[in-house]
């Protein structure tokens, strides 16, 4: 599953919604799973592996969103970038004329 999706917080961090990005939420099944606030948008190409985005998918294409349980939150968030490494002026000897 390739897709942009908005994960939406549920309450203190019981559990969060997952939905096509700039979608709408049904109003009512969202007031049934209390406060809901926006967290953040994902590219689930870039996701960590640690979720079954195949049934995340399949909950989206039934209902236009998933419910994803709050020990989950790892499998939500973007894969660490590799790490750049950093040019310090004083680990380079100038270079003479």
């Amino acid at each position: 599953m390739k897709m942009r999706v908005d994960v939406f917080v549920v309450g203190e961090d019981e559990g969060y919604v997952v939905a096509p990005a700039d979608s709408w939420l049904p109003l009512d099944e969202m007031k049934a799973l209390g406060a809901l606030r926006f967290g953040w948008t994902i590219d689930t190409s870039m996701a960590m592996p640690k979720l079954d985005w195949h049934t995340i998918a399949k909950d989206i294409d039934a209902r236009g969103y998933s419910i994803v349980a709050s020990h989950d939150v790892g499998g939500l968030l973007a894969i660490p970038q590799q790490n750049l490494l950093a040019i310090y002026p004083e680990q380079h000897r100038p270079v003479a004329a």
